[in-house]
């Protein structure tokens, strides 16, 4: 079986009904605008909307193992908009003043509407569940899909809380910042591919195994994403806005484990400055460390490995879906934005 729908039309669907519900008869200003803001779905271009990689997984997923691609599209549309929401409080928690090739959500509508809008989103998650019944879907499976959109932001709050723990501390590991993007990003990246199963009627087993590939998304996606900062930065104002901001990513638990104590002071100390006095040299030498112990090339030879554990776990699911995923994940150790 392959999928009928393209990424390309898999992700209009979905923008289709995002815009659909945020185009009320009477908008409010610096509401439903910045809601489409934060969306991408003020611009024409749907290359500018972002990658839309969580629909795209839920709505393939449920068509690879034999579901109706139409009923996928609330839950599609609920981990987009948990996504965004998650993205316009990581900008304010940050300090991020771009996203996506252009300002940030609190840094256009200012801080107390970006809060807002956050918050907006994140009850249109709800909202976009409660459509279940249109697109086809009964209601143990609406409660399922619920459920599961309610566990994943209650993981991916937890690693939000660890992320930001982590900032100060000195002694920081590989296993510490697994344990972040596991909960972090994890989740969330497993959430669509079980929510397209869900909607597909797939087997408790089948669930099972994509719970355990699940968990070496997180670290894969995440690494791969640090050290795009670094190297051809994210949409962000400039490159290195990771280590302006202090986070502690697989490249700093990498190279502070291979490090001088001299180096790893100084490593800190750049992590630990205010971010507005974090200078472009002070980037340059973080970045020249991690080429000095090899902490890039450590982090994508790494990700590798953890693609063939998720091979491993997705041994006994049906031959499309797992080709499909391992595919996409596979494109994503290369990728450069």
């Amino acid at each position: 079986m392959v999928c009928k729908l393209s990424n390309s039309k898999a992700q209009a669907l979905t923008d289709r009904e995002l815009e659909r519900l945020f185009s009320p008869r009477c908008p409010t200003g610096n509401l439903h605008d910045a809601a489409l803001y934060a969306l991408g779905l003020d611009l024409a271009d749907p290359k500018m909307h972002g990658k839309r990689v969580r629909p795209i997984l839920c709505i393939q997923t449920c068509e690879l193992l034999g579901g109706d691609a139409r009923a996928a599209i609330p839950f599609a549309m609920a981990i987009e908009l948990m996504h965004n929401f998650c993205l316009v409080h990581d900008d304010i928690e940050d300090g991020d003043t771009f996203r996506r090739d252009r300002p940030s959500v609190w840094v256009k509508y200012g801080l107390p509407h970006a809060i807002n809008v956050g918050d907006y989103l994140l009850t249109k998650v709800f909202v976009a569940l409660t459509c279940a019944r249109r697109f086809g879907l009964d209601d143990d499976r609406a409660f399922r899909l619920t459920a599961l959109i309610a566990e994943t932001l209650d993981e991916t709050h937890i690693g939000q809380a660890l992320d930001m723990n982590a900032r100060r501390g000195r002694d920081f590991s590989v296993q510490d910042y697994l344990r972040i993007v596991e909960s972090k990003t994890g989740r969330y990246l497993a959430a669509p591919i079980l929510g397209g199963a869900i909607v597909a009627d797939a087997p408790d087993s089948l669930l099972r195994r994509i719970e355990n590939f699940g968990k070496f998304l997180g670290p894969l996606f995440q690494i791969i994403d640090d050290i795009i900062d670094l190297t051809d930065g994210k949409g962000r104002e400039t490159v290195g806005s990771d280590i302006r901001e202090g986070k502690r990513s697989y490249l700093v638990a990498f190279t502070a484990a291979k490090c001088t104590q001299k180096e790893k002071a100084r490593l800190f100390d750049i992590l630990d400055k205010p971010r507005a006095r974090t200078t472009r040299k002070d980037v340059e030498e973080i970045a020249a460390l991690y080429e000095k112990y090899g902490a890039i090339a450590a982090g994508r030879d790494y990700c590798r490995k953890l693609l063939n554990r998720g091979r491993r776990a997705l041994q006994h699911a049906p031959e499309p879906l797992r080709n499909y995923l391992l595919e996409t994940f596979e494109g994503l150790i290369e990728r450069k934005r």
